[in-house]
Order: C-alpha cells, then structure tokens, then sequence
C-alpha cells in the first residue's frame, strides 16, 4: 500500500496478463486533493468509482455532471472523459480499475452508457472488494470470479431505478424518510436533515416514522450503522479509526461508546472474538 503523486492510497496493482477474461488492474482510495483530475482520451479500461465525501465533476461532450457523497459513476473501457476534483470541495472516493471481454459483456447486459452516474449505497462492495484485493499474494485468479461478482451486484445497485422503477406516487412520508436514511447511511446526516429534506417538523417525522416501524429515525440509523461496522469489522482489514470516520462518528470514543451500547463489547473485542470462531 503507498500513496502516489495525486494522493490516492494503492491498495492493488495488478497486470492484464492475468486473463483476458476478466483482470483487476488498480485499486485505491482517493484522498481529498483539490489539483486531482484525470483525462481519459480513451479510457484503456473500465473505471468504477464511489464518492464516499467531498464533491467532483466528469465532462464527456460538453455535458458537465456534478457528484458527491453516495454517488457511484462507472467509466466504460473507450470513453473520452475528464474527471476531476471540486476545488472547494475535493472528493474522496473508492475504486477500482479493470478489464476483460466478460466485464465487457456484464456491461453491455445493463445496457450502460460511456458515462453511468447514480446514486447507489455500494461502498460496503468496493470495500469488500479492496479487502479481497489486498490479501492476494501471488494468484489473482482464484479472486476474479468473486469480485466479478461484486461488480454485478454494484451494477446492479445503480440501474435498478432504470430496469425497476419505484412507485414513488404511492411511498408514505415514513417509507419515503425510511429510503432516505437507506441511501444515506454514510453521510453526515441529522434529524434536522431529514426535517429539511421532507419540509415537516421533527415531531411530526419521528411520530410518523415510530408510528410505522416501532423506533424512532436515530434509533434505527445507529442499528444501521452498528450493522455496517460489525460487517466491516469481521469481513475486512478496514482499522477501526477509518470505520469510525466512514460512518461519520465524531471520533472513535463516540463510535466505540455507540458499538458498545448496541452489541455489549466494543469494537476491538468484537472483531477480535469473530476471528476465534
């Protein structure tokens, strides 16, 4: 693992060597850095990238689109694109570089464009993903089928909306406000947010809200984010600092106090027993 001249922490640099198949060429993380851009005329692989904070834009043709915390945006192999960082507000993001002819096809079963920006809730499958890729030593083969997995299932998280529209004429105020804490479990949102986005009051959403599923919308966004972390503390390396900041906790005393109150030992005796099983 290294951090390179655009501040991006590599966790895999593999070859295309591998297989024509399917390959995993580069993985890392993308530290905030208002200079990082990128250029792309044409893209030698396919890129997929989560922003996890900050802000960033993609230019392909004119077309300027802004993204942001939860976003994913797929780069298809051939596309001529620029990518870059907010000035103000530079992102971090996760990805993942690859190619092969079966990734080609996965791709063309989605029916994607040169360019695919959604809003997906994916980073727990790039982050499974990197976990996979820095645990390889010598075979990267024997992990391909299974992060091409991952791949279809982060596809398919993006299109969906596309493919299965949402009836959202018929969505309550409670399955509305439900959906929202959903997709934004990794930000750092609070009761006044959510009173904000749906323009009522905070009464009337945790009224509501317990009214329809039996606890209130803090409670039931800790539970959320206790799930992620126990997911994260025993299906990867991630340290429990960088588990705590993803899930926006004030710091690791306040996320250790909250795992602790929820599972009854704290984060570091969780993992530590899940590994003796």
């Amino acid at each position: 693992m290294h951090l390179n001249d655009r501040n991006e922490r590599i966790v895999y640099a593999g070859s295309r060597d591998v297989s024509d198949v399917f390959s995993c060429l580069l993985a890392g993380v993308t530290n905030p850095n208002p200079e990082y851009r990128m250029t792309r005329y044409p893209a030698s692989e396919y890129v997929f990238e989560y922003v996890i904070d900050g802000h960033g834009w993609i230019e392909q043709r004119g077309e300027k689109i802004a993204v942001g915390p939860g976003m994913f945006y797929m780069i298809k192999k051939g596309a001529e694109v620029t990518y870059y960082a907010d000035l103000d507000d530079p992102y971090e993001k996760i990805w993942l570089n690859a190619d092969g002819e079966m990734l080609g096809r996965m791709c063309d079963v989605f029916r994607t464009d040169d360019v695919l920006v959604a809003e997906a809730s994916v980073l727990d499958l790039f982050l499974e993903i990197h976990d996979r890729l820095s645990r390889v030593t010598d075979n990267i083969a024997e992990e391909s089928a299974e992060i091409l997995c991952l791949l279809f299932r982060i596809l398919t998280a993006a299109t969906k909306n596309t493919f299965f529209p949402p009836l959202v004429r018929h969505n309550s105020l409670p399955e509305r406000i439900h959906a929202y804490l959903d997709a934004n479990v990794y930000a750092d949102i609070s009761l006044d947010t959510v009173s904000e986005e749906f323009g009522v009051t905070k009464m009337h959403i945790i009224r509501v809200f317990k009214k329809r599923y039996g606890i209130t919308p803090g409670q039931y966004l800790i539970e959320k984010k206790i799930g992620i972390a126990k997911s994260l503390l025993t299906g990867t390396l991630m340290p429990i600092k960088e588990i705590s900041a993803l899930l926006h906790y004030s710091n690791t005393q306040h996320f250790s106090s909250s795992f602790r109150n929820s599972v009854g030992v704290t984060p570091n005796k969780y993992r530590q027993s899940s590994r003796k099983k």
